[in-house]
C-alpha cells in the first residue's frame, strides 16, 4: 500500500521545501498564509505614509505624512498624524488620521515618533525635527520630546546631551524610560548611519553620553530605524548591507543573557548583541522595508515600505511577526511607592537585577508611581530606596507566567527618624535683589500657636523654636505632631508688597535628599510695592462683557510678563477649552505718561504680545481679536504708582459673536513685517554643513528665510500633486519622507493621544 499525506503534513513539508529554497540563498521564506502581511488602506493614501509607531495595546498608531491639511499646509512637508484602533482583538480597525498638531507639528519637517507611557498615565515622545528660531537645536535634525498632560502636548523640548551638528533622528525609547536608541551619521560610527543608545541617568536627571550599538550591529553600509521592544531586550532595525533581499531590509537582533559588566554604559558592546538576522519575504522586498514597530504581545509588527502596488509613495503596513523573530513574554510590574501611615508618595529609586545583571531607576513624582517592564523565565529581585526610608526588598518569581500580564505591587516605606531636642527655623527676609530686609513680622505655629505672635530677630534672622524631643518622648510622636503643625509667617515694610506664607513643619524639615533636618533656614522675598502686585488676574472683571481676565505690565513694556512663567496666561486657555466656540478679544491699554501716539502704539503691541502667548498655549489665531486703546479708556486715576499700573494693562474678554468694527489693529500696527525680500527657492542650494540622508538619500534644501508668511489655518491648498508610484528596479526611491522646510503655521487643536478619547 502505497503511504499517503495528509494535509497537515503537505503543508509542513511545503513550509520545508520554501524555507529550503531561501536557505539557498540566506534569506528566510515565510508563506503568505503565516505572514498575513496587509497594506492598512485606510490609514494610507497617495502620499506617503513612514516611520509608524504602534503603542504596545494596538491602540493608537502614529506616523509622520506629507498628506494635506498638515499643521502648515504646506505641499511636500512632512507632520506628525496618529490613529485610534476601534477594535480590542482581532484585526484592527483604525478611525480616520488625526494631525497631532501644535506646538509638536511645526512648518518644517516633524517625524519619527516613538512613545512610551509614564507612570502617571500621561505620555512622553519622542521625534525628529530640524533646529528652528522657536525650536533650539543645531540646523540638522535634531531629537525633541514632548509630553502629553491634561489634554494637550508641551511645547518640544531639544534633547541637548544628544543633539550635535550632524544629522540625529529616528530615535526608539525602551518603555521604562532607561535607554534611548537612535541613527545618526556622526564621527565614530562604522558606516554612513549607525544605531546610537543613550542611557538615563536618574541621579543627574539627564541623558548620558550616546555609545555605538557596536559592529555587531552596524556595517560600512547604513543602519537605520531601530525599534526596541517592550523587553528591553529585542531589537529591530532596517539597514541596506549587503546580503538583503533589496533595498532597505528589516532585521532582528537581542541582547545576549550573559551581559558584561560595564556593557552598556560604553564599554564592550561587540558582545552583547546576537547576530542580526534578515526577517526574509514577504516581510522584506526589492524596495525599501523600514521602521519596524511590534507590539508587546509579540504576534504583530507595523511598517513603512515603497514596495509596488501600494497607494503611495510609502505605505504602512502589518504583518504576523515569524516565530524566529518573536521578542520575549513580557510582564509589567507597576505601583506605587508612599510613606507608612500616610499618602506621601516617595521618590525612590528601584534597583532590579536578576543573574544576567540590574538596572536602576526612579520613581516619578510627586506621586510616587513605577512601572517596570520584565520578561518571563526569571526570579527578579527589587531593592527600592530612599534617603530617610527604610530599605525594602522584594523577590518577583516570574519564572511560571507565559502570558503577557500587569501585577500590581505597592511599596510602603518606614522613615528613619533621628531627632534633636528642639528644631530651629532660621528666617531670612530679602528684596528681589537678595539684600536682606528686617520687616515687622509675625508668626504662628498651628495648632501649638493659634495666634499671631511677633517673630523675635536674632542676628538679622527671624527665629522660631520649635520643641522635639524635649517635649516628646520618642521621635515618631515628634514626627507625627510636626506633621500636624503649620508655620505661617506675615511682614510688611514701607515700599513692599505685603508678604503671608505658610509651609508645614515637616516639609521645612525635609532636605533636599530626604532626610530631616534639626536647623532649617527658610528665606522669604519681599516684592516692591510696584511689581508684587500679580501679572494676571483671572476675574470676572465685567460678566456683562464677558471679562475674563487681566494682564498686567511694566512701564514702558510691552513683550514681557515679569514672571510669565506663573502667570494667568494658561489659565486663561484652560478657560477657552471648555468654550473653545467663543471668540477672544485682547484689548491693551496704557498709562497716560507718554504721548498718545506712543501710548497708542504701545497697548496695542501689549494686545499682540498676548495674543502670540495664547496662540503658543492653544488658542487658534483666527479666534483672537486686539485691538489697542492707548490711554483713552483708564481702570483708575493716573494721580499713583498704584492707579498707573492698573492702566498699564490688556484685558481678555470671551464672547461667542463677533464684534463689528473691531479690527485686529495690533496685528495690523505691532506686527508689521520687515521690508519685503525676494523669497528664497525651494530649490536652493544645500548648506556647507548638511550631510546626505540615508535613507531618504533625498537632501533637504536650505531652510527659507525669516519672513513669515500670513496662517491659514483650516484650509487646503489649492493643488495637491499626485504620488509617483515606486519605480520598479530594485533600490530606486522615487520618493522619500523628508523634503524642503517652510515657515511654522497658526496652531490647531491638539488631538488626544494613546487611550485618551477624542471629545
Amino acid at each position: 500500500m502505497k503511504p499517503t499525506l495528509t494535509g497537515a503534513a503537505l503543508l509542513t513539508g511545503l513550509t520545508l521545501y520554501l524555507a529550503g529554497l531561501g536557505a539557498q540563498t540566506g534569506i528566510v521564506v515565510t508563506p503568505d498564509k503565516e505572514a498575513q502581511l496587509m497594506n492598512l488602506g485606510g490609514i494610507n493614501s497617495p502620499y506617503s505614509e513612514y516611520t509608524p509607531f504602534i503603542t504596545a495595546d494596538e491602540h493608537y498608531l502614529y506616523f509622520q505624512s506629507n498628506r494635506p491639511d498638515g499643521a502648515n499646509n504646506e505641499d511636500g512637508n512632512f507632520d506628525l498624524w496618529y490613529a485610534e484602533n476601534e477594535v480590542t482583538e482581532g484585526a484592527p480597525k483604525f478611525k480616520p488620521p488625526v494631525n497631532v498638531g501644535l506646538p509638536v507639528n511645526s512648518a518644517y519637517f516633524d517625524g519619527h515618533p516613538t512613545l512610551r507611557k509614564l507612570p502617571t498615565g500621561d505620555y512622553e515622545m519622542y521625534f525628529t525635527s530640524f533646529g528652528l528660531d522657536d525650536r533650539p537645536g543645531p540646523e540638522l535634525t535634531n531629537l525633541y520630546y514632548t509630553i502629553y498632560k491634561d489634554g494637550k502636548w508641551s511645547v518640544p523640548e531639544p534633547v541637548v546631551e544628544i543633539n550635535t551638528d550632524f544629522h540625529d533622528r529616528m530615535p526608539s525609547i525602551s518603555q521604562d524610560g532607561h535607554y534611548l536608541y537612535f541613527s545618526s551619521d556622526r564621527p565614530g560610527g562604522f558606516g554612513r548611519d549607525d544605531i546610537w543608545i543613550s542611557e538615563y541617568d536618574y541621579a543627574a536627571k539627564r541623558w548620558g553620553k550616546p555609545y555605538n550599538a557596536g559592529r555587531t550591529i552596524n556595517t560600512p553600509a547604513s543602519e537605520v530605524t531601530p525599534a526596541i521592544h517592550s523587553d528591553n531586550i529585542t531589537l529591530y532595525f532596517s539597514s541596506d548591507r549587503s546580503g538583503g533581499v533589496g533595498g532597505y531590509d528589516i532585521y532582528v537582533t537581542q541582547k545576549l543573557q550573559n551581559m558584561p559588566s560595564g556593557a552598556m554604559s560604553g564599554g564592550d558592546t561587540e558582545s552583547i548583541w546576537k547576530k542580526p538576522a534578515n526577517l526574509g519575504k514577504p516581510y522584506n522586498s526589492e524596495n525599501d522595508d523600514e521602521y519596524p514597530t511590534v507590539i508587546r504581545s509579540g504576534n504583530y509588527m507595523y511598517f513603512a515600505s515603497n514596495r509596488q502596488n501600494g497607494q503611495g509613495s510609502f505605505d504602512i503596513y502589518r504583518a504576523k511577526v515569524p516565530p524566529f523573530a518573536k521578542p520575549e513574554v513580557v510582564i509589567t510590574l507597576k505601583g506605587r511607592v508612599k510613606e507608612k501611615f500616610s499618602e506621601k508618595g516617595i521618590e525612590a529609586n528601584i534597583r532590579i537585577s536578576d543573574v544576567e545583571g540590574e538596572r536602576n531607576f526612579a520613581t516619578h513624582q510627586p506621586e510616587g508611581l513605577y512601572s517596570a517592564d520584565l520578561i518571563n523565565k526569571k526570579q527578579y529581585k527589587m531593592t527600592v530606596s530612599a534617603p530617610g526610608y527604610q530599605t525594602i526588598e522584594y523577590i518577583a518569581d516570574l519564572r511560571d507566567i507565559h502570558t503577557p500580564i500587569t501585577i500590581q505591587k505597592d511599596f510602603e516605606m518606614e522613615r528613619v527618624v533621628t531627632m534633636p531636642k528642639e528644631i530651629v527655623v532660621n528666617i531670612e527676609f530679602v528684596n528681589e535683589k537678595g539684600k536682606q530686609l528686617k520687616p515687622n513680622a509675625t508668626y504662628r505655629l498651628t495648632p501649638d500657636i493659634p495666634d499671631d505672635t511677633i517673630l523675635p530677630f536674632k542676628r538679622n534672622l527671624g527665629q522660631v523654636r520649635i520643641p522635639a524631643l524635649s517635649k516628646y518622648k520618642k521621635p515618631d510622636d515628634a514626627l507625627a505632631a510636626f506633621e500636624r503643625m503649620q508655620l505661617s509667617v506675615k511682614a510688611t515694610k514701607k515700599g513692599y508688597a505685603d508678604v503671608a506664607e505658610s509651609k508645614p513643619v515637616v516639609e521645612l524639615m525635609r532636605g533636599s535628599a530626604g532626610e530631616l533636618k534639626g536647623t532649617i533656614d527658610w528665606k522669604i522675598v519681599m516684592k516692591d510695592a510696584e511689581s508684587g502686585k500679580p501679572e494676571v488676574e483671572i476675574v470676572d472683571c465685567d460678566k456683562s462683557k464677558g471679562c475674563i481676565a487681566i494682564a498686567y505690565f511694566s512701564t514702558n513694556v510691552a513683550n514681557r510678563l515679569n514672571n510669565e512663567k506663573a502667570s494667568g496666561l494658561k489659565k486663561v486657555v484652560e478657560l477657552w477649552n471648555k468654550q473653545p466656540h467663543k471668540y477672544v478679544y485682547v484689548y491693551g491699554h496704557a498709562d497716560s505718561r507718554g504721548t498718545t501716539a506712543h501710548n497708542m502704539k504701545l497697548s496695542r503691541a501689549r494686545a499682540a504680545f498676548v495674543k502670540r502667548r495664547l496662540i503658543q498655549y492653544g488658542i487658534p489665531a483666527e479666534m483672537i481679536i486686539t485691538k489697542g486703546y492707548g490711554e483713552t479708556q483708564p481702570a483708575a486715576k493716573d494721580d499713583s504708582a498704584e492707579g498707573r499700573r492698573k492702566n498699564r494693562r490688556a484685558e481678555i474678554y470671551f464672547d461667542a459673536t463677533k464684534r463689528a468694527g473691531d479690527p485686529d489693529e495690533a496685528a495690523e500696527e505691532a506686527e508689521k513685517p520687515a521690508p519685503k525680500k525676494k523669497p528664497a527657492k525651494k530649490a536652493a542650494a544645500k548648506p556647507a554643513k548638511k550631510k546626505p540622508l540615508p535613507p531618504e538619500e533625498v537632501e533637504p534644501t536650505a531652510k527659507p528665510e525669516a519672513a513669515k508668511p500670513t496662517p491659514k489655518p483650516e484650509t487646503k491648498p489649492e493643488e495637491k500633486p499626485a504620488a509617483v508610484k515606486p519605480a520598479a528596479k530594485p533600490g530606486v526611491v522615487d520618493e522619500k519622507p523628508f523634503s524642503e522646510p517652510t515657515k511654522p503655521a497658526v496652531p490647531t487643536t491638539a488631538p488626544p493621544n494613546t487611550e485618551i478619547k477624542v471629545q
